[in-house]
Formats: structure tokens, sequence, C-alpha cells
């Protein structure tokens, strides 16, 4: 989901003495920050965890630059597929799997056209996606499906909007043109929407009623950037932030329904970028980080959210991570 940090990947990890000034906005100063980011070891001690299911993510070398491709990771029988490769669409990107894990829901754009549209994929279909906003002469981004898999909630022009599989408008949850909403997610009982509001350093995190009432900021540090939110459980949720307002490079937060309460989650370290993170089973986040070690700009990594623990996914199979940019990573069970 990272759109406009890859024209500076320049591995930031060396530059050590940023996190040492004072900090605004932010957490207290850890010293740890200092200290070189170091994947886990594997060994018996910290072995990579056990995972089954499967992973959607995408690889590119800049948001707007040809040639984005879409895989699917296979932890059951450790294959990586490239899903994309006779679609005909541009720049296919950041989908999301339906509650079983047979489709997936993605943005796109019909080769050539420049119109960013919404598709629907049946998993191993040798059919191409269905372009469910084909036409209409819209900006649609960022799909997700909702928790029973019969709706999709998306970004239609800078307003939050729900789709049904047949490709009919069913709700319209924001109409306010001078402000732009995007990157929405379903809560844990489908009653309403996190989503993130504005952008760059006025960019909050918001929950909506599906019936755009009472909207409520859950993420709203002043001038530091907080976006991507991705629902962990009933009282949970993933996003990005900026470290602090002087500070900007990325990391992962927890954030709670309940109250403003916010947690930078222990793996995180200011050298370097954290972002996308995606829920895997209770204790787990795959994410992407420009840490140091990767293939290339941002690579995809598995961490542990109650300690230091993070291990590439490299360690898994070695062709997911690459010289380009994998992000947008999103994980199913199934």
């Amino acid at each position: 989901m990272k759109k406009n940090l890859i024209m500076a990947l320049v591995l930031i990890t060396g530059v050590l003495g940023a996190c040492q000034k004072e900090l605004k906005n932010s957490i207290p100063f850890d010293p740890e920050d200092l200290k070189p980011a170091i994947d886990t070891p594997l060994n018996s001690t910290n072995p990579k965890p056990a995972i089954t299911g499967k992973l959607v993510y995408h690889s590119y070398s800049c948001y707007a630059c040809e040639g984005t491709k879409m895989y699917i990771y296979n932890f059951n029988n450790n294959t990586v597929t490239w899903i994309s490769q006779n679609w005909n669409i541009d720049y296919p990107m950041n989908a999301h799997f339906n509650p079983d894990g047979t489709k997936i829901v993605f943005m796109g754009q019909p080769a050539g056209s420049g119109d960013w549209d919404i598709y629907l994929w049946r998993v191993g279909d040798t059919d191409a996606p269905t372009n469910l906003t084909a036409g209409n002469g819209l900006k649609d981004e960022d799909p997700k499906f909702s928790p029973n898999g019969y709706r999709i909630a998306f970004k239609q022009d800078g307003d939050l909007k729900l789709l049904d599989l047949d490709a009919n408008i069913t709700d319209v949850i924001t109409n306010t043109p001078s402000i732009e909403e995007g990157m929405p997610y379903y809560n844990d009982d489908a009653t309403g929407l996190l989503f993130a509001q504005g952008a760059g350093s006025n960019s909050d995190i918001f929950h909506i009623n599906l019936d755009g009432t009472n909207k409520t900021a859950l993420a709203n540090v002043a001038n530091v950037q907080e976006y991507y939110p991705i629902k962990r459980d009933q009282n949970t949720f993933l996003y990005s932030r900026w470290y602090s307002a002087d500070d900007h490079h990325d990391q992962i937060y927890m954030g709670y329904f309940a109250n403003n309460t916010r947690t930078r989650l222990p793996f995180n370290n200011n050298n370097a970028e954290y972002a996308d993170a995606y829920p895997c089973g209770t204790g787990y986040v795959i994410l992407s980080s420009t840490r140091a070690g990767t293939s290339g700009g941002y690579d995809l990594y598995i961490a542990d959210i109650t300690s230091k623990n993070i291990w590439s996914l490299a360690s898994y199979n070695a062709g997911i991570n690459s010289s380009l940019n994998e992000l947008g990573a999103a994980y199913t069970p199934n």
C-alpha cells in the first residue's frame, strides 16, 4: 500500500542519528532503536512459526511503474504462483481474500486505460478476473471483503461505498467531496468500517457505522501520518504510522476499538520502514519492511506481536522476496 515512499528507497537503515533528537507526538525514546535490526536466528530455540494457509501480495519497482505482479504463496505446499501473468491488467495490487479463501478482490487498471477498477477472481481459476466497476469513469480502489464475503467495501473518488458481488453499489457510507477517505476495513461484526481520512501528516484513522453515523477517531496523533487499518480481532486493529512528527519512518502499531490506546509493536525499529501489517493467527503479523538484509526495497516478513522476533519469508521460500518491493500482503488460513 506504500504509494509514494518508494521514490526514496535508498536503504535509510543507516540513518541512526535521526532517532537521537527530541521526538514530538511520539512514544518515549527507545534505546533499542539505535541498534541494527537483526532477523531472528533460525534454530531450535527460535524456530520460524509453523504456518498453514495462503498469502497474496504484489511486487513492483514503484507505485507508478509498469510491471506490477501479483502472487499467491501457499504455505501448505511451499509454492509461489504468479497469478496475474495472463490477466491483461495493469498495476494489480492490494488484494484481499474472502472468508473461506476461495476468492480475492483487488484493484487494478484495464491494460492501457489508466482507470482504477475493482476486480474479483476465484483463486485458481483459468478465467480472467471480473471487473466489477468497469466503465464508470471513477477511481475505484482499496477493496476489502465483508466478514461474510457478500459485500466489498471500497473507495470511490475519495468516498467509502459498498459493492455486492454482482457489481451493484448497495451503500454509500460517506459523501464528502472535500475530504479524502479510503482504506476501508470491516469491523468484527460488520456493523461499521475502519478507514483512513486525510493525507500525509493529516492522515488519521476513524471508525464509522455502515449508515454513515457515529464517525469516531481511533488514532489521530497531531502531525503524524496514520493509515492502513486492518481489523485484528473484536478488540484490536493493526495500522501503520510515523514514528513521530519529526521521524517519518513507518512503524506497525496496534490500536483498540474501545479507546485511543496505542501500542507500538516490539519488532519495530525506526532505522527502517515497517508497513502493511496483516494478522496471521493469534500471535503473528505479516508485514513489509526495508530493514537491513532485504533482497531489494521492501521484503515480506512474519513477526511475533509480543516480542522482537521477526523472520524473513525467504526462510519459507526463497522465491518470495526479490530485488523489487513486496507489499500489500493479505493472509487466509484456508
